[in-house]
């Protein structure tokens, strides 16, 4: 964060979209702003662009509690959004009827975990003008290291990584905001290359209905409320190689 201070002072702050995260854990309400106040002060920040907690069990108050207070930041004008990380699609209704306005969440999608679009969470986020944000959707390069036959396939057909086209399909044909670690500028040019292509109707809908065996087997053993249970959706991406 003291780098990200340094990289802050040289780029207009209207030029980028800072989000911070509340961690592990929140006992008190009073414990949202603290941990906000010292995110802002490392930063050397007025104000950051959006506000999420981490996962429901990251706090200690109940999950509706713990966004009104959030909202809190708001209306100081320290934070301009509030958002949301690996909530239910139960528990993003019940923040959304009570009033609390999100802005994005950030939700586990790849090819080959596709259970926040079974369970109708993207959708809902869709229809509601909140905006997905897909965590892992590289799997930390283990799709692509895993060669799914069709994956290859559609790879060599395009003369594309396998990588570009799963973001390519994220991208443009989801519609979705991928979060992608870019570790050096061959990481951050090869991911926008990945834009600069057009993967036929056929084949996207070939990838939709693509299935992962060992992903589906264990997905109803997922804790998706995050109560405390051994098995939470963020832990689901890292079952496998």
């Amino acid at each position: 964060m003291k780098f990200l201070a340094d990289f802050f002072k040289q780029v207009p702050r209207e030029k980028i979209f800072i989000t911070v995260k509340l961690e592990r854990f929140i006992e008190s309400k009073e414990d949202i702003e603290k941990q906000l106040d010292k995110y802002l002060a490392i930063m050397g920040l007025e104000y950051v662009d959006s506000l999420i907690l981490h996962a429901p069990s990251f706090s200690k108050l109940p999950l509706k509690t713990t966004y009104k207070e959030m909202h809190k930041m708001v209306q100081k004008g320290k934070t301009r959004y509030l958002s949301g990380s690996n909530l239910s699609l139960q528990q993003l209704k019940s923040l959304c009827e009570s009033g609390i306005k999100l802005f994005s969440i950030e939700a586990l999608y790849n090819l080959e975990c596709k259970i926040n679009e079974d369970n109708g969470l993207m959708k809902y986020c869709q229809d509601n003008d909140i905006v997905f944000m897909c965590y892992q959707p590289l799997r930390r390069n283990r799709t692509a290291n895993h060669n799914h036959p069709l994956l290859v396939e559609l790879a060599e057909k395009y003369n594309k990584t396998q990588n570009q086209t799963l973001i390519n399909r994220i991208v443009k044909w989801k519609k979705l905001n991928p979060l992608i670690k870019a570790s050096n500028e061959d990481h951050v040019k090869e991911n926008l290359e990945a834009l600069e292509f057009e993967i036929d109707t056929e084949d996207m809908k070939r990838l939709d209905d693509f299935r992962s065996e060992e992903f589906d087997s264990i997905a109803d053993k997922i804790d998706r409320e995050d109560t405390g249970g051994s098995f939470p959706i963020y832990k689901y991406a890292n079952q496998f190689e």
